[in-house]
């Protein structure tokens, strides 16, 4: 007579694969949960605000025009190619600025724009907190406008900075 042998133990291939796949699905899924979101720019969403307006002075009786900008980003550009585009919020374009380098705006044509100033001008690069004022020229920007400032660098017709500023 044979002797059987009854095993307790069970053997499910299937049971244990089924169990891995599981738990390597939780365990992708917690790893994607614990990763921040990466925001990269897309050219349809808003610019960010590198270069902020940090003030605007424009007083009577011949309302004569101060923007005062700062790079609030973390990088340092060469001021030679950025340029900016202003606008009013009646859709008037005041002015290009064809360049933010002090030396090279001096030869430049000015639009609306009669001198630049600061520290972010005076070199080749305009660094992080440094501050660039542009006067314009007199009775273009009164009380209650609504200045927004577009940036450019190099030869792109991409904004790269934006910022808007209500004159009160």
């Amino acid at each position: 007579m044979r002797a059987v042998f009854i095993s307790e133990d069970a053997n499910s291939k299937v049971t244990a694969n089924i169990l891995l796949v599981l738990i390597t699905m939780i365990l992708a899924a917690l790893v994607l949960l614990m990763i921040p979101e990466l925001d990269y720019y897309q050219p349809e969403d808003e610019p960010p605000v590198i270069f902020e307006i940090m003030e605007i002075y424009s007083a009577e009786p011949d309302y004569d025009s101060m923007i005062v900008l700062r790079n609030t980003g973390i990088n340092m550009y060469d001021n030679r190619l950025l340029s900016a585009d202003i606008y009013l919020s009646r859709g008037d374009k005041v002015c290009p600025v064809e360049t933010f380098n002090g030396h090279d705006f001096i030869s430049t044509h000015h639009f609306g724009v009669q001198t630049m100033g600061g520290s972010g001008c005076r070199n080749s690069y305009w660094c992080t907190r440094e501050k660039v004022s542009l006067d314009l020229s007199d009775k273009s920007i009164r009380p209650g406008d609504v200045v927004q400032i577009d940036f450019y660098f190099g030869e792109s017709t991409d904004v790269i900075s934006s910022d808007t500023y209500t004159l009160n």
